[in-house]
């Protein structure tokens, strides 16, 4: 992917819900469509989607989150988290949860723009997903109350029909189980509201 294409891209009309479906559970895809998350009085939230190059090839950063007793316990995700009243914006609320999380400076974040919100049922959050570039190759301080591990896999390998799989997972809260879309490479799974907001970049070459 180019960059400054990028760039452009994000500036013009996103295709939103129609990418966010392809990857969405089985139980959210109606909803997705019928859902108005004003009614719930959403928390507001937001992440940050990293790329860089690393000898030449473009990389994408995620993290695992640590094990704890919520929803996104052990998942991975693009770092991020809620806004703060005293942040100034949600861009301002990912670049902090970056810093926070895995320690890269809000300085060393070229911000290409955002990503089209998404509703989080479970948790009640709309999440709002930025798309920064660092010039160079960066270095992880993670917080290890928040992140197990930081995963960098490369951007190109997500184009590949066959990293896409389905199977089952168990929802939060019951025991009941959702079949759905997800990525898997290198032995990371990637599913949910991060495979969703994932495709929608992808979506953008199209």
């Amino acid at each position: 992917m180019n960059i400054e294409k990028l760039r452009l891209k994000l500036k013009g009309n996103l295709p939103g819900i129609e990418s966010h479906i392809k990857m969405a559970p089985e139980h959210r895809a109606e909803e997705l469509f019928k859902i108005n998350p004003n009614d719930f009085n959403p928390r507001l939230s937001a992440v940050l989607i990293i790329l860089f190059h690393e000898n030449e090839e473009l990389k994408i950063v995620f993290i695992r989150r640590s094990e704890y007793v919520g929803i996104h316990s052990g998942q991975i995700a693009f770092p991020g988290g809620r806004y703060e009243d005293s942040d100034e914006d949600l861009r301002t609320t990912a670049l902090r949860e970056v810093e926070e999380e895995i320690g890269i400076k809000a300085d060393a974040v070229e911000i290409l723009g955002y990503l089209t919100d998404l509703y989080i049922p479970p948790s009640n959050f709309m999440v709002r997903a930025y798309v920064g570039y660092l010039k160079e190759e960066p270095v992880f301080n993670i917080d290890d109350r928040e992140v197990q591990e930081v995963l960098v896999l490369g951007y190109e390998h997500f184009k590949h029909p066959d990293v896409i799989k389905i199977r089952e997972f168990k929802t939060h809260n019951s025991t009941r189980l959702t079949k759905a879309p997800y990525f898997e490479i290198d032995g990371a799974i990637i599913w949910g509201a991060t495979a969703m907001i994932l495709t929608e970049l992808l979506d953008l070459e199209c």
